[in-house]
């Protein structure tokens, strides 16, 4: 569904159709579960989702993103892994890969069993009771309630202040939090169909370019660990070549911060922007 298309559909149908992206997404990585492709269009479909409940401002709304958060949380790790083994795939020889094998299935037993058992059709049972009686109580059409302007000046200041830091200390447990807080900011502008603006494209290319920073710092991460195996030992021009790939990979990582950073310095974040007061024709 593209983003034009979510223009035209009320937030309920919006998260239906999210839905129903979840479990095509979910359907695919059972049936391959070793591919990461599944899985990071199942979080992607997730972070839309939250997105989107960012605003519905209700008590029930929050506690539903919260629950879809927690959950993305708990499966980053595992889409990492698989992140990293189609990188390898794609980079290392037959041979090589024979010998990562070992190293990397004990490194990423754990993160992936995780997956499988967040996904199973016993626990995805209990997600869906939850999700879908929360979607039974949404109205068929949206409320004409305007933009919650509380909302939004809250969200500009958290923004305003994680921007300060990112820009002062560039800490990752500041840039993690990023992704959620542009996407709440793009939601509740988006709320009010507005028209295309500078602020609701910025939001969009910061998202994009902080998830891909995201995965790259996994994997650069996750290199690094797997470099580092005892089971690598005698394969010193592996482990050399596992350390360039990881130094690409923090390249390709450092040049999505930057791209995010001069994005950051044009978003107006000192009050209602004076583009909330038009809405598209």
């Amino acid at each position: 569904m593209s983003e034009d298309d979510s223009q035209h559909l009320s937030r309920r149908l919006l998260l239906v159709e999210l839905s129903k992206q979840l479990e095509r997404t979910r359907a695919e990585w059972i049936a391959t579960p070793l591919e990461s492709g599944p899985m990071q269009r199942f979080d992607s479909s997730i972070a839309a989702i939250t997105s989107q409940l960012h605003s519905i401002p209700t008590a029930d709304s929050n506690k539903q993103s919260k629950r879809w958060l927690k959950l993305q949380q708990k499966l980053s790790a595992g889409i990492a892994w698989l992140t990293l083994v189609d990188l390898l795939r794609n980079s290392l020889s037959k041979r090589d890969l024979q010998y990562t094998a070992s190293p990397l299935g004990r490194l990423s037993e754990t993160s992936i069993s995780r997956c499988n058992r967040l996904l199973s059709r016993d626990e995805w049972k209990r997600v869906k009771r939850w999700w879908f009686g929360y979607l039974d109580s949404l109205p068929h059409e949206d409320l004409e309630v305007g933009l919650d302007v509380t909302a939004l000046a809250k969200t500009q200041h958290r923004l305003l202040k994680l921007r300060r830091r990112l820009l002062k200390h560039n800490l990752d447990k500041d840039w993690n939090k990023l992704e959620q807080t542009v996407a709440q900011l793009r939601s509740l502008l988006e709320s009010e169909r507005l028209s295309e603006n500078h602020t609701i494209t910025a939001c969009r290319e910061i998202e994009r370019s902080t998830t891909a920073w995201r995965r790259a710092n996994a994997n650069a991460e996750n290199l690094k660990a797997l470099a580092n195996s005892p089971e690598l030992d005698e394969r010193t021009d592996l482990i050399e070549y596992l350390f360039e790939l990881r130094a690409i990979e923090k390249l390709h990582g450092h040049k999505h911060r930057e791209v995010v950073r001069d994005l950051l310095l044009t978003l107006s974040l000192g009050g209602t922007p004076r583009f909330t007061q038009s809405k598209s024709t």
